[in-house]
């Protein structure tokens, strides 16, 4: 974890993350693990475009970091554009937010039923095919009343945890995302199921406990973003 500025690509990534690995439309289907995922895909077909305002508060210890106000644009299939000022703190750690390419990266090692704050939701696990995948491991926590990410929880080197969690508002009938909270700790031995190989050490690491708070509000959706919008600092996947 370090600071990072906005025109890198790493902080695009991980809103991405929040919001459309998180977005869902209610679809039923199996409830197998892929099946899972693929229904949480389907979360952003009736939104063309969207624009949402973002408010950051990072509690990292050791580390003072600014609150930060951006905005972020997105129009499909894959383009995002973010605009703020300064520096912000953000989890390396994170879920490709394309479905295909993170099922094409990790397999589906287990799929089962848990739950969350008495809400049954389905879990799935997945582990890096790639002794060089980062992360290692994934569990993902769906509620498949309406396909929503509840909670992803990644392990990273040195058996540092990030556990992101989202409540979500709806917005012309969809779901979004409201709040996203990325916590930071170190692994106890039986925190996630399975027992993994560590990830090879990276120069940058995770702090050791911590946590980054993103709030979303003001989502306008579809209203025929131009392309010009995202030549500004494209994202390239």
């Amino acid at each position: 974890m370090t600071r990072i500025r906005l025109s890198q690509r790493v902080m695009p990534r991980v809103f991405a993350l929040s919001v459309a690995a998180a977005v869902a439309v209610a679809r039923g289907g199996d409830t197998s693990g892929e099946a899972v995922l693929r229904n949480v895909d389907a979360r952003l077909a009736p939104v063309h475009d969207y624009t949402v305002t973002l408010d950051v508060v990072a509690d990292i210890e050791r580390l003072n970091v600014p609150p930060m106000h951006a905005t972020m644009y997105f129009k499909q299939p894959d383009k995002i554009h973010l605009d703020a000022e300064g520096f912000a703190l953000l989890p390396r750690e994170g879920l490709q937010p394309e479905i295909g390419k993170l099922l094409s990266r990790y397999n589906v090692a287990e799929t089962g039923s848990d739950t969350l704050g008495g809400v049954p939701v389905r879990r799935v696990t997945l582990q890096a095919k790639s002794e060089r995948g980062f992360p290692r491991m994934l569990s993902v926590y769906v509620d498949p009343r309406r396909w929503t990410t509840e909670r992803i929880v990644t392990k990273g080197s040195a058996d540092r945890v990030a556990t992101i969690t989202f409540s979500y508002i709806q917005v012309d009938g969809v779901w979004l995302p409201g709040e996203m909270t990325a916590a930071f700790s170190i692994a106890q031995a039986d925190s996630l199921e399975g027992d993994l190989p560590a990830a090879p050490m990276r120069p940058q690491q995770m702090p050791r406990k911590g946590t980054v708070t993103v709030r979303f509000s003001e989502y306008r959706l579809n209203t025929g973003l131009n392309d010009e919008i995202f030549t500004k600092d494209p994202l390239t996947r």
